[in-house]
């Protein structure tokens, strides 16, 4: 029996120190409490905390407090809770029990109609006090008490001792102080009344009455006594430090808290989170008081913040580290000191006889563990090195060129004496890791390289500029890379892999990565601590689509910085005993990775919808929204009492036009605004495992339709509109099909016009080319022509240059010469010029009078005919309209007369024409001396070639030139006849053109 109460005993003792660090934070009417006096602390069976005020019911989901203080209670001066929270029935009376509130289905309402159970308990509270919480500061003397478990077990405590179960009394219980209700608690059924006169715990069951040991503190005066029936949880409090009660198999045991000060704050109610570990402290003045329980550990140098700053780290026997200073801690601080007296804190190591290396002011000390780490030796370098590692059986020695480039040696032990590899690198080496027995990773400020036989040449494998911290190795024999604000990347098959950030980016800047048992990898930044599954960066790494999930450790949690230190040697420890050491700016963080709880919520609740207009509403699964609502906010209740940067909650409106997830804030408000009228779906869901499974729900959202927005008035819209479009169509085709019309008549009258402008334009070009012929020949021909008399007049002048001046009479003869030769050439000119002027006459289509050309023509000629004694006839009638180039046809008439007046002495010179619609006929009849056969054949022979004849301007008249020109350009004919008995007959035939 001595043993057994020794070893209960050692266990109490455990129980009691075994306490953890914590985090305070107190909300009250400042922090979203509606009034500081908290009467009571619940927590229902889904996970929220109910609190209860005098000025409404409060319910807390870790974030949001929901108070209901606008029912129709007659008060809102609420007491304690009771009731049964596993069943969904938690119960609240107002003051003086005006009004009992029901909390069930996360709501509260007013109990109008009592159960049987309730009406039990309300009856025995006329007689009797209700007994359900023990608080710290009733006084309870000269009363009887019940307590009601449920219909079939309760019990009266009598102010004298007497206990009665149901309806018969069990025993009378002696020498109890009057107040010993004060010492009283319950666990499930039974009930336990501490008796400091017996030094036992007296325990009630309904058929016997049992005296159980207990541990001395329970019988110690001072120790204030605080149960609560309906969380089943009891405490005592002794010398400011609260402990929690623990019952099994007859043993109690005790658990240290929290110290804490009655006379400081009033406690009223105690409510013990084991879940969350956290503990709600709500008093009657002060609010309400979470502790949060964290299983971090932050070890210290002392008070002043530059000692506390760390950097590299060995493990040190089985729960302890060592520094570079030479410095031992535990989790609880500083443990012993062996002043190692290094110049620097950014690298330590251990050789192969378990003595400590670090540096030195002109190269390496080593501790010596024989000697209990107080001797030491100096390791002597030609250059000061900068760093050190150990990698496998090698140690490698890094040093600094003032350029900032790097010699990185190998050396086969710790001797440091013959070195069997040396690199040059150009930036500084951060890390070396060997990943086989013939390869090394180094890392440097800018890149990572491999090093690899036969070459043994240092290979750039990474992309851009890569500033590399750490190189680490996890138990599958994957290599990690940790970076200074590029993140971390997987080394695998020679390929770098980007892992995925976190929604803050503060893996940008990783320092180095500790694999707990547990498969999580704990991954230490400048701005937390990360947890992940490891296997979930391994999926990613093969998908490239499976996002892993996070879950970040902050100061919330216990740290005091939430920057943990990198880029030394090692930057994080894993002790004997398992747990996990990393420095940072503010202490060494300790503790044990499978005690650390990830927290994931169990469930999640849409059944809360702000809304800003006065007719939206929600009915169940349904949210009715009016048309031209402005906006509702829906809440996304969750119950989660950890850090909710930790919290993943994602909606998807289905039936809009961005259905895709999107990531929900923290406080859990969707708020959706400007949706059509219609049906949509809001699906939600919440991350519950760090292996990426989540909980889904949804809600129907209707946004009402307008009588013009309903289905049957927009089939008749549509109706009337695609009639009314279709009536529009047809006369919009009827409408073109009259302009398409009209179009081609005028194309038509167009293409005509143009018709007859490309053919006058052709009929042009041709006669432009037959005059530029004919310009080319005349030309030619004049140039031959002329020669001959020119070369008579030159001769004629020679002959008189060499005559006798005294020789009159051959003077005569060769000045009649040159007479004759000179009024020929005359005369040939001017025929030229008159060819030429041709060229210059415009044309033109106006109607005209053929007799008064002619008249005009005869009045020319009549004086030269008289001298002839000829006479000139116009045979043409008064008026003879015509529409041919007047200019041209006064051309001919003029030039046919000159040439009948030359040949015609003591004659007649006739004119006449003829007319119809396509033919132009004029005839001109003289009785002269005629022309010749020759002549004639000359004449028409040039009219049917006249682009290829030769001109003969001296022998054959150039007005009949001119003329055949001009009947050319106005597509004429020309005919040479006899005139009977004598003289010739000229007609002339033109045809008129289209365009005429």
């Amino acid at each position: 029996m001595f043993y057994k109460q020794l070893i209960f005993l050692f266990l109490i003792n455990i129980q009691l120190y075994n306490s953890q660090q914590s985090a305070s934070i107190w909300y009250d009417t400042d922090k979203g409490l509606p009034q500081n006096s908290v009467k009571d602390v619940t927590k229902d069976q889904y996970g929220f905390i109910w609190i209860s005020t005098e000025n409404g019911l409060v319910r807390y989901d870790g974030n949001n407090f929901v108070t209901y203080n606008h029912l129709n209670f007659k008060n809102n001066r609420f007491t304690s809770f009771f009731g049964n929270s596993k069943k969904d029935t938690i119960y609240n009376n107002t003051a003086f029990d005006e009004n009992t509130a029901l909390i069930s289905k996360r709501n509260v309402s007013v109990l109008t109609r009592k159960s049987g159970c309730l009406q039990r308990v309300l009856r025995e509270s006329k007689s009797n006090f209700i007994f359900t919480k023990n608080a710290l500061s009733d006084q309870f003397e000269n009363k009887d008490f019940f307590i009601y478990f449920d219909k079939k077990n309760y019990y009266h405590l009598l102010h004298d001792g007497t206990v009665q179960y149901k309806d018969h009394i069990i025993t009378t219980l002696k020498d109890l102080p009057k107040n010993y209700i004060s010492d009283t608690f319950c666990f499930d059924q039974t009930i336990f009344i501490i008796s400091r006169s017996l030094q036992k715990i007296i325990k009630i069951s309904p058929t016997r009455i049992t005296y159980l040991d207990a541990p001395d503190i329970f019988f110690k005066n001072g120790i204030e006594v605080y149960w609560s029936q309906i969380n089943n949880q009891s405490f005592i409090i002794l010398n400011h430090t609260l402990y929690k009660i623990g019952y099994e198999r007859n043993t109690f045991s005790l658990k240290k808290l929290e110290d804490y000060d009655l006379n400081k704050n009033s406690l009223s109610a105690i409510y013990h989170d084991e879940v969350n570990n956290k503990l709600y402290l709500g008093t009657l003045s002060d609010g309400l008081n979470v502790i949060k329980f964290n299983n971090f550990h932050v070890a210290n140098k002392s008070d002043k913040s530059y000692e506390n700053i760390f950097y590299s780290i060995l493990p040190f026997e089985d729960d302890k580290v060592i520094t570079s200073l030479g410095d031992v801690y535990n989790e609880n601080g500083l443990v012993k000191q062996y002043h190692f007296n290094t110049t620097s804190s950014f690298f330590s190591l251990y050789d192969h006889q378990q003595n400590i290396l670090v540096q030195g002011e002109s190269g390496l000390l080593r501790f010596l563990k024989r000697s209990d780490y107080s001797k030491k030796e100096n390791l002597s370098f030609q250059n000061e090195p900068s760093y050190v590692w150990k990698v496998r059986n090698y140690f490698m020695v890094t040093f600094h060129k003032p350029t900032l480039k790097s010699l990185l040696t190998f050396y086969r032990d710790s001797d440091f004496k013959t070195p069997f590899l040396q690199f040059s690198f150009p930036n500084i080496v951060t890390t070396v890791y060997q990943y086989r027995h013939d390869k090394w990773l180094v890392g440097t400020r800018d890149a990572l390289f491999l090093i690899e036989a036969p070459t043994f040449v240092p290979k750039k494998i990474s992309v851009g500029s890569l500033h590399v911290r750490e190189i680490t190795k996890t138990k599958d024999g994957n290599l990690w890379i940790m970076t200074q604000g590029n993140g971390f990347f997987l080394y695998k098959n020679k390929e770098l892999i980007t892992m995925p950030e976190d929604k803050n980016d503060y893996l940008l800047f990783s320092h180095t990565i500790l694999e707990d048992p547990r498969g999580f990898l704990w991954i230490s930044t400048n701005n937390g601590l990360f947890q992940v599954l490891k296997n979930n960066l391994l999926q990613y790494a093969k998908d490239r689509k499976t996002l892993p999930n996070y879950y970040r450790y902050s100061k919330e949690d216990g740290f005091n910085t939430n920057e943990f230190n990198g880029g030394c040697s090692p930057s994080a420890s894993v002790i004997q005993n398992g747990n996990f050491v990393f420095p940072s700016i503010k202490g060494l963080v300790f503790f044990d990775p499978q005690k650390i709880r990830s927290y994931y919520p169990k469930n999640f609740f849409l059944e809360r919808v702000v809304f800003y207009d006065s007719k939206s509403s929600i009915e169940g699964q349904n949210i009715n929204l009016e048309n031209n609502f402005y906006k509702a906010t829906i809440w996304v209740d969750v119950p989660y009492y950890a850090n909710r940067a930790n919290l993943v909650i994602e909606a998807k409106l289905k039936g809009s036009k961005n259905e895709k997830w999107e990531r929900v804030n923290s406080d859990g408000k969707y708020s959706i605004s400007n949706l059509a009228p219609g049906h949509y779906q809001l699906i939600v869901r919440v991350l519950t495992s760090p292996k990426g499974k989540y909980i889904y729900k949804s809600i129907n959202i209707n946004v009402k339709h307008l009588f013009y927005q309903i289905l049957i008035f927009k089939f008749f819209a549509i109706l009337f509109i695609s009639v009314f479009a279709l009536k529009l169509i047809k006369l919009r085709i009827k409408r073109q099909i009259l302009k398409k019309k009209e179009l081609e008549d005028i194309i038509e009258t167009r293409t005509r016009k143009l018709s007859k402008t490309v053919s006058k334009l052709e009929y042009t070009k041709e006669q432009l080319r037959k005059e530029s012929v004919q310009q080319k020949k005349l030309l030619e021909t004049i140039s031959h022509d002329i020669i001959t008399p020119i070369k008579f007049l030159s001769i004629t002048a020679k002959k008189l240059y060499e005559t006798d001046e005294h020789d009159r009479y051959i003077q005569k003869k060769h000045f009649e010469s040159f007479y004759k030769s000179s009024v020929e050439f005359y005369n040939f000119v001017k025929t030229l010029k008159e060819y030429a002027e041709i060229y210059n006459i415009s044309e033109k289509n106006e109607t005209y009078n053929v007799y008064e050309v002619v008249e005009a023509k005869k009045a020319l000629f009549e004086v030269a005919a008289k001298e002839q004694n000829t006479l000139i006839v116009s045979n043409i009638k008064d008026p003879t309209y015509s529409k041919i180039n007047q200019n041209v046809v006064a051309v001919i008439i003029h030039n046919l007369i000159d040439n009948a007046i030359k040949n015609t002495t003591n004659g007649m010179i006739e004119l006449s024409t003829i007319e119809d619609e396509s033919i132009f006929f004029l005839e001109v009849r003289d009785t002269g001396k005629g022309m010749s056969k020759e002549q004639m054949t000359y004449y028409e022979k040039l009219q049917d070639n006249i682009e290829n004849e030769k001109l003969v301007l001296q022998k054959y008249s150039l007005g009949l030139h001119l003329i055949l020109q001009l009947l050319m350009m106005i597509n004429g004919k020309i005919e040479f006849k006899n005139n009977i008995p004598n003289g010739t007959i000229v007609s002339i035939k033109i045809k008129k053109q289209k365009y005429d």
